[in-house]
């Protein structure tokens, strides 16, 4: 087979632009760091590490709602917190103002107080998450959630809580209700309340209610009354079911209910017992500052009832705390799920950074080495290819 001329300089400069490509394509990847300039370079290695991108870009997003969701929590936990302390001093002053050594004048300094604590307690139920949106308000964040008006509370948010995606597969959610928070509470017990007659005139007061038997208590509502130093607890057709002498301090027990009275009653003094109501922790501080406030120097039946009155709040104010002390619960394992998304997202971050890197990233020293052994190889193809192409016949035969 014959070599002619024109292929011997076809193939030679097909080889010397090869190898001008291969040196310029190490160069280009030298100069930006990255060994994979166009999809063509490596088809599985660039649809990987668009798969990587899209990973990291998710990540990405799921660790700022992370830190969006752990900044409003936190802030709800400051709230919760302000409200806490507010109910636990409301519990200690009006512990310190029943207290029958307290005249009338002082009574109504805790009624002051519980007043300014009620103030309080509503600026934190309309505490707002920093943007202008109150953490307390459900989707309806625009506007304050809660006003005191004299005919009660007026709540305008709503039950509905945002879920927060903070992972592939995980939710939490970002705020909890104003209503369970503030308004869904129970007077009394929670179970049932007591309250005395206003005709009362004996100095007789509840001095403990609680259920004995909670199988046993049916719900309904029932009377206790006074008599001759016998107590008869009649239903609400007025049929007696239960009955006795009355000894201050000893049990009343019945369908569930133990009551226990301290005081001597006067004739046809009368107690209701019925099932608990809801009942807003904002109107219960109310109705203890109402109650702080009404004069009882003068008057022991008055204080009798004042004191029945405040048991039954301040039962109410206990379960409020509870109920606050759950929620707080509840808020603290989400910050808790939330701390660990955001160090999990982090570390998958890192390990999709890693895989980017060992996958696109250019190894220095690999490619220093490669682009001086291709560009020793071109120069020598270049200097072979000068000499070769100016051998002929005619340089022979001269």
């Amino acid at each position: 087979m014959r070599v002619s001329t024109a292929d011997f300089y076809r193939q030679s400069i097909s080889s010397l632009q090869r190898q001008q490509s291969l040196a310029l394509a190490t160069q280009n990847q030298l100069s930006s760091g990255q060994k994979l300039l166009t999809a063509s370079d490596d088809p599985t290695g660039a649809a990987h590490g668009l798969s990587l991108d899209q990973a990291f870009s998710a990540n990405g997003r799921y660790a700022e709602n992370t830190k969006a969701v752990s900044e409003r929590l936190g802030l709800e936990e400051n709230a919760l917190g302000g409200v806490t302390e507010t109910l636990n001093r409301v519990r200690e002053r009006t512990l310190q103002g029943n207290s029958g050594t307290l005249s009338d004048s002082d009574r109504k300094t805790i009624a002051a107080d519980l007043r300014q604590s009620l103030e309080q307690l509503q600026t934190y139920a309309n505490a707002t998450d920093g943007e202008g949106r109150y953490l307390f308000a459900g989707s309806n964040d625009a506007t304050a959630p809660f006003s005191l008006t004299t005919s009660g509370t007026v709540f305008t948010g709503d039950d509905v809580i945002r879920q927060v995606q903070i992972g592939p597969n995980r939710a939490v959610q970002s705020s909890d209700g104003g209503a369970d928070v503030f308004l869904r509470h129970k007077s009394g017990n929670g179970t049932f309340s007591i309250a005395a007659d206003a005709g009362n005139t004996g100095s007789a007061t509840i001095a403990s209610s609680k259920v004995s038997n909670a199988a046993a208590y049916d719900g309904g509502s029932y009377s206790v009354s006074f008599a001759g130093g016998n107590y008869a607890v009649t239903d609400a057709s007025n049929a007696v079911i239960a009955s006795g002498a009355y000894t201050p301090g000893t049990s009343i027990r019945f369908n569930g209910v133990d009551l226990t009275f301290t005081g001597p009653p006067a004739n046809g003094d009368r107690f209701s017992v019925g099932p608990s109501a809801q009942k807003d922790v904002f109107q219960t501080i109310r109705d203890l500052a109402a109650l702080f406030d009404t004069p009882t120097a003068n008057s022991p039946a008055q204080r009798a009832q004042v004191q029945t009155g405040v048991l039954e709040n301040l039962s109410a104010l206990e379960g409020a705390q509870n109920r606050v002390a759950d929620i707080r619960a509840s808020l603290g394992a989400r910050l808790v799920a939330a701390d660990d998304s955001a160090n999990q997202l982090g570390a998958q971050s890192v390990q999709i950074q890693a895989a980017l890197s060992g996958l696109r990233d250019i190894d220095y020293a690999e490619a220093t080495g490669r682009l001086n052994q291709q560009l020793t190889g071109l120069q020598a193809a270049q200097q072979s290819f000068a000499k070769i192409q100016n051998l002929s016949l005619f340089n022979y035969l001269r």
